[in-house]
């Protein structure tokens, strides 16, 4: 037995006071209206209405039972109505995890914009390098900036890339030998950005001639953007930072750029949710914004800044 189907059908019936008015109505026969009030009434062990051969009427009980239909099915359809709203209207809160790097140079300038075309949606963002378990978290998206994503039950969109850069201090660069090719970084201290520790780091870079590949034991391992920037900028060894947290340091020339003439691998960034069906409004037109976002500035850091020039070549090439 269909209960709430037949809740349903109680409902039209009393209201039309009629089984053939209600089968009309409901487009069914007046056969399965009638066959549906009586199961009702066996489930309910009790009689919802009066017959007689001209006109139905309810019962006491089946008065008070059309006043608890009416408030469950009223309830119910405020309930789908708000569900199908979900879809089509973004509201509510849209909770997003980052890392506090692609949060800084990316995610809080796409909110701004954001928040100015939605303003039903608030933002709970959490920034955080640990690894996240996307399908038993509260997140309803999650920007990350990795080689490759291995698990198949989450879906991906990528949204650009993260372009790294070798970097250090002008001093430091000074005080010390020169690095002129990739293989020379090994002679230096180098600090590693992670989220964890890590007893060996791979560089992986295009050179003037080809594909080069270094494994580097990291002096020191870092897991915050702006510790290792300010780590960098103190003369405390070499390493590699994301295009965009290193850039201002270049200009200001608190950072030199090593090795401008390798290219070092890009890290692909994605936002990652649970699943493509049914997708919540507020997260739907936030991927999209995204993409929007992602593309108009694809570019805005290829030009060169004003060179930094340390002992071997440091003019900032940024390809």
């Amino acid at each position: 037995m269909d209960l709430l189907r037949s809740m349903q059908i109680f409902e039209c019936v009393a209201d039309s006071k009629s089984y053939t008015s209600a089968a009309h109505h409901l487009n069914m026969s007046t056969g399965a209206v009638s066959r549906h009030i009586s199961e009702l009434e066996q489930h309910l062990r009790t009689r919802l209405f009066h017959r007689t051969t001209r006109r139905i009427a309810l019962t006491s009980a089946g008065n008070r039972y059309l006043a608890r239909c009416k408030s469950i099915l009223e309830t119910l359809n405020e309930a789908e109505a708000e569900a199908r709203a979900i879809h089509l209207r973004p509201s509510g809160c849209l909770r997003v995890h980052a890392s506090q790097s692609l949060a800084q140079h990316y995610l809080v300038p796409a909110l701004k914009s954001y928040r100015e075309q939605h303003p039903s949606v608030q933002i709970g963002l959490t920034l955080s390098d640990a690894p996240i378990d996307l399908l038993n978290s509260e997140f309803d998206i999650a920007i990350m900036a990795v080689e490759a994503l291995r698990d198949s039950s989450l879906v991906c969109t990528r949204l650009g890339d993260a372009h790294s850069v070798l970097c250090a201090a002008p001093h430091y660069i000074h005080s010390l030998q020169e690095i002129h090719s990739l293989p020379d970084v090994s002679r230096h201290t180098f600090i590693y950005l992670t989220p964890q520790w890590s007893e060996n780091a791979e560089l992986i870079a295009h050179g003037p001639d080809c594909r080069e590949t270094l494994v580097v034991k990291p002096d020191m391992c870092i897991s915050s953007l702006y510790s290792m920037v300010t780590a960098l900028e103190l003369g405390m060894g070499v390493g590699l930072l994301p295009m965009r947290a290193a850039v201002d340091a270049f200009r200001h020339g608190r950072l030199a750029h090593v090795l401008p003439g390798y290219q070092f691998e890009r890290v692909g960034i994605y936002a990652v949710f649970a699943s493509r069906l049914f997708l919540d409004a507020k997260v739907r037109t936030w991927l999209e914004h995204l993409k929007i976002s992602f593309a108009d500035c694809g570019n805005d850091h290829r030009s060169s800044p004003r060179p930094m020039i340390a002992r071997h070549e440091c003019a900032l090439d940024v390809a």
